[in-house]
């Protein structure tokens, strides 16, 4: 009992949980999860933010006069300047005296130093073009000959121009991709389709097996049914994946809508749930009170009401618990493999690793849904401590 509280409670908190971190994104960023020029803007590859303060990572800063001192562990991801009219002379003095110097040919509402200035810099900072063409413009302001840190005072001195923002290398709670997506949003909303996935096939593996399970006790043709869907095998799928790993590779996903996937996978998993129901069923009917009822004329809708429903109800009960969890993990392994409909946690991990996560790198990116997901299979198991199997 004390093991089922303690279930309840991880799932009620669980549950807290889902509602404060659909609170903390918008449904517009969830829905433009795939669209690349939607993020554009974010920082690429950023920090989650308790990571900078644990790592003194360069964060957000905007200047309110013309000196900056850098003295964090890494180069700024970009520096923007707002309302920058035409003619207008940028000037930069690093720590080292190297001065950078460009005029800007048209206003900008907001320019960025990465995308406006990199040729200038390399120019005027003599770095050999090999050498820069895989670093940013800010990067290489803010580096040494070899590229160490380059930390101190920088002067920008910006003539009839608007404010300065020195764009750090945080963001939000998982930081960022290569793309500048919001990891913590690719989170929710895998964590959001998954559990609905789950609670469809769930849900419906556990109606009509409770249904077609009762009605297979009292029609013989309808227990041939459940024959048949009961000896489809698993292993047939599995092949499936993989020959989707092999031919696909990771990273790639095969469209299935939401339809076809919830009827594909209610139909292979209802089946031995529905024949634990119809034994159920068969031995209520046998038992010696459901004699006597039938004998003082009872019919058999009132035998299932009131002597059927409860028992079958009671290990339904027991028998979702173990459902859930194992639906989950299917789900989240097919969308490992590409072979599920949107974004889950199985896709999500599947993004990580190619981002590096698995090799020590934005190691938080597979240990928060690998948490969730023990997390809510723990709540589950223990509530269905003492429950009836069968």
């Amino acid at each position: 009992m004390k093991g089922r509280k303690i279930g309840i409670t991880i799932l009620i908190f669980f549950a807290i949980f889902m509602i404060v971190s659909n609170l903390s994104v918008k449904d517009e960023d969830i829905k433009n999860w795939n669209n690349g020029n939607y993020w554009i803007n974010n920082p690429k590859s950023a920090y989650p933010v308790w990571i900078c303060h644990l790592y003194h990572k360069t964060r957000d800063t905007r200047l309110e006069g013309e000196v900056y001192v850098h003295n964090y562990t890494d180069q700024p991801n970009d520096i923007i300047f707002y309302d920058v009219k035409k003619g207008t002379k940028i000037t930069i003095i690093r720590p080292d005296g190297k001065e950078i110097s460009f005029k800007v040919n048209s206003y900008k509402e907001k320019l960025s130093l990465n995308t406006y200035a990199k040729h200038i810099i390399v120019s005027q900072l003599n770095i050999p073009p090999e050498k820069a063409a895989l670093k940013t413009a800010t990067f290489l302001l803010f580096s040494t000959e070899n590229f160490q840190v380059l930390k101190g005072k920088y002067i920008f001195k910006v003539k009839n121009g608007g404010k300065i923002e020195i764009k750090g290398n945080c963001y939000g709670l998982l930081g960022t991709d290569r793309y500048g997506r919001d990891m913590w949003v690719g989170f929710v909303a895998g964590m959001n389709n998954t559990i609905i996935l789950t609670l469809l096939i769930s849900g419906l593996t556990l109606v009509l097996g409770i249904v077609l399970g009762i009605i297979s006790a009292y029609v013989k043709w309808f227990e041939i049914i459940l024959e048949i869907l009961t000896a489809i095998p698993m292993l047939p799928f599995f092949i499936v994946l993989v020959w989707l790993f092999s031919t696909q590779g990771i990273g790639y996903s095969v469209n299935v809508s939401t339809v076809d996937f919830v009827t594909i996978f209610t139909l292979i998993t209802f089946g031995r749930f529905a024949k634990s129901i119809r034994m159920i069923t068969i031995k209520e009917r046998a038992m010696e009170y459901a004699k006597a009822s039938r004998a003082l004329g009872a019919g058999e809708f009132w035998l299932i009401r009131k002597h059927v429903l409860k028992p079958v109800l009671t290990f339904s009960i027991s028998y979702a618990t173990s459902l859930i969890a194992k639906t989950i993990a299917l789900i989240s392994s097919l969308g490992f493999f590409g072979l599920s409909p949107g974004v889950n946690w199985g896709s999500y991990l599947i993004e990580a690793m190619r981002e590096g996560a698995l090799y020590g790198s934005n190691w938080w990116w597979i240990i928060t849904p690998v948490l969730a997901i023990g997390t809510l299979s723990l709540g589950l198991a223990l509530t269905s401590e003492n429950l009836p199997e069968s």
